[in-house]
């Protein structure tokens, strides 16, 4: 804690040093704000914050909000209305399967990889971000926890433009770098666009702990596990668009993502029961690497003067991943050791094609058909051996090597239509899945309606009332179907099942808007054959614990979410969102229901201060709350930001990151188990340093439009 004090009194030092050179108080050039978002810094006059509220989405402005610098996707996504983010998943209104579209492609990654990449993606880059809690027909039908758009600019002005920056955060045990470049030309019918940053952590550390309790076999387990990691993460984007008419459009982009990370954990392991006292002690080392390449190509003809659409997007991701693990463990009583390693490799190949138009017959109503493509192609290989005397014998009975192919084709069509304040949004959407290989699920035709109906109480629209109806199917992702077995600490492993099945979830939504600027939302929704993050045993090795998936049987979900925002004076702006989710679960059809609630809580204040300094407070509280046979803890976490604005191009920040230190928290019930892990959480220094040059005028931009289905990448 020492440490980490004198590490926040040296930056917030030289911070402050670097500002009292300042003396003029910039104000934000009134052309790069659009005039109906006007936000003036000296009056905070942040309208909700920069949102506007449709009946099936909500969009927030970033581009012109100047409280947003030096802010990543992940910092936005997480004072986003609706959206709850932490360092493993997104959901919208607590519903979870949500899929991330950057510039419209989907983002092949999952996990606290997703949210890695998200935290390169600085604010400076982005022009809007749209939540959309129901997907309607054109998205895949496996959107079943909505969608969330991030646009990032694309500047129509004549020239060069762009911003450079760099992120730093230290603490006593946690130490990342974050380095940027985002750079646009624009000239005659020609646009061109980069994006390049890279993520390092020389170091990242954590301890955890473990408390198991066997009550069949009268056993205690008291273990602690200290981890440590070194990460590193590029990313690369290149896109390239031309105009040859005005009434036609090509885009060609480029996508490349790596990283490369080793961690190491020790962990000892005290036992005892009636039959045996000891202690284990383990060493598990592992390297991951990981490779992403996607290539993507957009056409669209516009074909009448109503503004009707003809459009094919095509794009190819391939993906390639690989986990090495050395790992060795030994028991108290024993002199030799238990050494043995792994070597797990996993390829996807994605291929998809979209073809739709969209009919334009007045500004009222128009209709949208289309009919889509989906090639996945998977391949999951792993090799296990042990030592014995000096020599490496090979253990096939945790060996595996499956692949298989994956075809999903779709047609759909969606109307959208106006009748003085009434709004009319409905579709349908029919896919046919087939899988061939090792791994073999349900293939077979689905049908997927949705609907949604709004009506306008005014006639500037700003009281809206909507109702609506969605169907979804949530297939199992690639993680999870990936049988690989990985020991995280003595007696505890994660692997994937095979056996999964998909799951058809039927919503209903009922949105109110107020002021166009707040939200109530309620919603309810019933899943057949959830699927679910859960801990199971091992029967031979009763005392494992293995985090895995698996089908539940059906879940009844209900929630109601509000949120908004208010000037509650010309320098002080509060914003506040809270959701209740009561669900209740069924694991088996002869099963009693399981019914619990949560709640999750987003606050932000943001205090206008003299000088162009802002201070901005961000509090973010979620309930205890059950996943399958998993309690997660109470979660509590306070994140100040102080920012400081210079002319037009440059603006600094410094905040705080795990304020509180407070504990994560989860305990587990399995096969007569119980056991409690937690991990202290400490607190971390960010500073943000970003320039810009000739942007944020105009973000009318053409937008390379990518359509991958990889939801299936997620962790969920």
């Amino acid at each position: 804690m020492e440490r980490t004090l004198i590490i926040l009194s040296i930056m917030l030092n030289s911070f402050l040093s670097v500002w009292a050179k300042e003396i003029e108080q910039v104000v934000m050039d009134a052309d790069s704000i659009p005039v109906e978002n006007t936000s003036v810094l000296q009056e905070i006059v942040v309208k909700a914050p920069m949102i506007r509220r449709e009946a099936d989405r909500i969009v927030v402005n970033v581009a012109a909000n100047p409280l947003s610098a030096n802010k990543d996707a992940y910092e936005l996504l997480k004072t986003a209305p609706g959206v709850w983010a932490d360092d493993d998943r997104l959901s919208i209104y607590g519903q979870s399967g949500t899929a991330v579209y950057i510039d419209d492609r989907k983002v092949n990654m999952s996990g606290s990889q997703l949210m890695t990449y998200l935290k390169s993606i600085q604010s400076s880059s982005i022009a809007t971000i749209e939540i959309i809690p129901k997907a309607g027909a054109e998205y895949s039908a496996d959107s079943s926890g909505g969608v969330i758009r991030i646009n990032l600019k694309r500047n129509r002005i004549e020239g060069f433009n762009g911003s450079a920056g760099i992120n730093v955060t230290a603490g006593e045990y946690k130490q990342w770098i974050n380095p940027f470049v985002n750079l646009g030309l624009h000239t005659g019918r020609l646009t061109v666009s980069f994006n390049g940053n890279i993520n390092g952590s020389p170091s990242d550390r954590y301890t955890s702990h473990e408390e198991t309790t066997n009550r069949v076999a009268s056993q205690e387990m008291t273990g602690l596990s200290r981890h440590k990691s070194k990460a590193i993460q590029g990313n690369l984007s290149v896109g390239i668009f031309y105009d040859p008419s005005d009434k036609d459009k090509i885009g060609l982009q480029f996508d490349c993502n790596q990283s490369r990370s080793r961690q190491i954990s020790n962990s000892e392991t005290e036992v005892s029961g009636l039959n045996f006292n000891g202690s284990t002690f383990g060493i598990y080392n592992s390297e991951d690497k990981f490779h992403n390449f996607n290539v993507a190509f957009n056409w669209t003809h516009i074909t009448d003067e109503s503004g009707s659409v003809l459009k094919f997007i095509t794009n190819y991701n391939y993906q390639n991943s690989s986990i090495v693990g050395d790992n060795e463990m030994r028991w108290s009583y024993l002199s030799n050791d238990s050494i043995y390693n792994s070597d797990s490799r996993n390829k996807y190949n994605v291929f998809v094609a979209d073809l739709s138009f969209r009919k334009v017959f007045n500004p009222d109503w128009n209709l949208n058909v289309g009919a889509k493509y989906t090639f996945n192609d998977v391949t999951n290989r792993s090799l296990h051996k042990y030592r014995a005397d000096q020599t490496w014998i090979l253990n096939q009975q945790y060996d595996y090597d499956t692949s298989y192919d994956e075809n999903i084709a779709a047609v759909y069509a969606a109307a959208n239509g106006r009748a003085g304040r009434w709004k009319f949004k409905a579709g349908l959407r029919g896919e046919y899945s087939n899988t061939k290989g090792d791994i073999t699920h349900k293939s077979g035709f689905d049908l997927f309606p949705n609907a949604n109906l709004s009506y306008s109480l005014t006639e500037k629209e700003d009281y809206i009332v909507a109702l609506g109806y969605y169907r979804n199917i949530r297939r199992p992702s690639f993680q999870s179907l990936n049988p690989v077995v990985r020991q995280v600490s003595d007696y505890s492993y994660t692997v994937g099942n095979t056996n999964l099945t998909p799951s058809f979830t039927d919503s209903f939504s009922l949105d109110f808007i107020l002021a166009g600027r707040f939200t109530i939302a309620t919603g309810c929704s019933l899943t057949a054959n959830p699927i679910r993050q859960m801990f199971t045993s091992n029967p031979d090795y009763p005392e494992r614990l293995y985090l895995t998936w698996g089908n539940e049987g059906k879940d009844r979900t209900a929630f109601i979410h509000g949120d908004g925002s208010i000037n509650i004076t010309k320098w002080w702006n509060l914003y506040s969102s809270l959701t209740y989710v009561v669900t209740s679960q069924k694991f088996t059809d002869a099963d009693s229901s399981d019914t619990f609630s949560y709640i999750r809580l987003v606050a932000s204040t943001i205090f206008k201060l003299p000088k162009s300094f802002s201070l901005t407070m961000n509090c973010f509280y979620n309930s205890r709350m059950k996943i399958g046979n998993i309690t997660v803890f109470p979660i509590l976490d306070l994140n100040p930001t102080l920012q400081k604005q210079f002319g037009k191009h440059w603006s600094v920040s410094l905040s705080a990151e795990e304020m509180l230190q407070r504990r994560s928290k989860i305990r587990t019930e399995s096969s007569g188990y119980t056991r409690l892990g937690y991990t202290k959480n400490y607190v971390a220094a960010k500073i943000g340093v970003t320039y810009k040059f000739n942007s944020g005028k105009r973000f009318r931009a053409p937008r390379i439009e990518k359509s991958t289905d990889v939801s299936r990448f997620s962790k969920e």
